[in-house]
């Protein structure tokens, strides 16, 4: 993975009109998470194993691997919940 040069950009900077926006606007609704939403954290150990089916449920569901893990865990606990 590449890093972001900003002072290239700045010295050649792209005229606003030439800009191509449409694969931003074709993103689902999933990958517009705000981390703010998210102030809590937690900790665990799963078996290597279990990483490595997360791992490849994520990639065919094309979200990162812990927005995966946390939409897993949300929808598990949105269908346990008593009442």
């Amino acid at each position: 993975m590449g890093t972001l040069n900003l002072s290239n950009a700045a010295i050649n900077p792209v005229p606003a009109g030439t800009v191509d926006f449409t694969l931003v606007s074709d993103l689902p609704s999933r990958f517009e998470l705000n981390p703010l939403q998210r102030p809590n954290r937690v900790n665990i150990r799963l078996r290597t194993e279990d990483i490595h089916t997360f791992e490849a449920l994520a990639l065919e569901a094309v979200l990162p691997f812990q927005a995966f893990l946390a939409d897993v865990i949300h929808k598990f606990a949105g269908n346990n919940q008593a009442g």
